[in-house]
């Protein structure tokens, strides 16, 4: 029944066998299910030293106003998303989720500090926790050609490119993508400084290759889909976690004036977004009958009793795109377009309707966002607390059973 690659196992057996050696008690005493949970103290630690230090890094450009101001910020930041609920409840238990946004991360960390070759080695092991990380092995390889594009961009112009206009920008990238010479070089560059993630990239596509497919274990339960609406409910999602950030008048008077200017495109985006929830809305059997799961409650007694309601929520995923663009405006388009395509890729093709899916993207979304203000971020954090004393408690104290299981079933994100 297990669907991932032996990542956790792994580590798992690696970390058992270092204490084996200093302390003498055997393996098998060792591998009890406390010491396997326990692992997670280590990716806990690695994750909240990640989030920091690739906080500093992507708002170094921000330290000229208020060094101590800023280090105050990415402090409360890095306490903020380290809590984030549904990353901070599965370190509880012996699940892939920690170690698995812990390479990731370290990968991103690593690829944004130019160690590429490190970079893509950490990429190997995400993907031995999780297949779906080969994306974020495709977004660093992407970002790094971003960065040299945008170098090679900024020799032909005098302004700062990231003061230009979107089609401006595109029309300039056009232009210089026309002519062969520049390709040539810009090619050889690319090349030269992305092929460990390549290496990586086409190790994957051979596993897929004599694996027929992405999935071991349980596939008949792991179907690739095209659920374009898992994009939505994370968008979805990822602003409810973020409420604080968006939720005020200059916000939602933002969005307003949008739509006035922009009439035609967001009722082209409305009707594309009902077709979407209409044809390609994907209901897995476990969203329906596994009442663990909070996504059971969400699915079975507001989208599955209520058809209407799934149309309703479209004018909030549209907010939340608009958002999310403005807040990482700062990003680039380019950045932008791969970060969402990128999380398209983790997100449709699972027809599970799953909040475990969304830590990854959202974490990266939330670290190229504008840094929030301290009020904001100790609004953000006193929420997220609330929040997981109550699914704890909820997990620990509300236990219920299952007819025809004599064990104790307990509620989960």
């Amino acid at each position: 029944m297990i669907t991932t690659l032996p990542g956790l196992y792994i580590t798992s057996f690696l970390s058992l066998n270092i204490i084996r050696s200093f302390s003498g008690v055997s393996l098998v005493d060792l591998c009890t299910t406390q010491n396997l949970r326990a692992m997670n103290l280590l990716f806990c630690i690695g994750n909240f030293a990640i989030l920091f230090i690739l906080g500093k890094k992507l708002n170094e450009k921000s330290k000229g106003k208020d060094v101590n101001k800023t280090t105050k910020q990415l402090l409360m930041n890095t306490i903020v998303l380290f809590l984030f609920p549904v990353l901070y409840f599965f370190s509880w238990l012996y699940y892939t989720d920690p170690g698995s946004t812990f390479f990731t991360l370290l990968m991103y960390t690593l690829c944004i500090h130019n160690f590429h070759k490190c970079s893509s080695l950490f990429g190997i092991i995400a993907i031995l926790f999780r297949q779906t990380n080969v994306v974020w092995v495709l977004f660093c390889f992407v970002l790094v050609a971003i960065e040299i594009l945008e170098k090679e961009l900024q020799h032909h112009t005098k302004e700062k490119i990231h003061n230009f206009r979107n089609t401006d920008l595109l029309k300039l990238l056009l232009k210089i993508l026309l002519k062969p010479a520049i390709v040539f070089k810009l090619s050889k560059k690319i090349i030269f400084h992305t092929y460990s993630y390549v290496c990586v990239i086409a190790g994957f596509i051979a596993f897929v290759k004599i694996n027929n497919g992405i999935v071991v274990g349980d596939r008949s339960n792991h179907v690739a889909s095209c659920n374009i609406p898992q994009v939505f409910y994370f968008l979805l999602v990822s602003l409810l976690f973020s409420f604080f950030n968006f939720f005020h008048t200059k916000n939602i008077f933002a969005f307003f004036r949008a739509i006035l200017k922009n009439p035609f495109n967001v009722l082209l985006m409305v009707a594309l977004s009902a077709i979407a929830v209409k044809y390609l809305t994907y209901e897995h059997k476990y969203t329906l009958s596994d009442n663990r799961h909070y996504t059971f409650y969400v699915w079975s007694r507001l989208f599955k009793k209520f058809h209407w309601a799934r149309y309703t929520f479209i004018p909030s995923y549209l907010f939340s795109l608009y958002q999310f663009f403005s807040v990482t405006s700062h990003r680039g388009i380019l950045w932008q377009l791969l970060f969402f395509t990128c999380a398209a890729a983790c997100l449709v093709p699972q027809s599970l309707f799953e909040f475990r899916y969304y830590i990854v993207p959202f974490l990266i979304l939330r670290l190229n966002m504008t840094l929030p203000c301290s009020r904001i971020l100790l609004a953000e954090l006193f929420c997220y607390i609330l929040l997981n004393v109550f699914t704890v408690y909820m997990f620990i104290s509300r236990p219920f059973y299952w007819p025809n299981d004599p064990l104790p079933q307990r509620f989960m994100w």
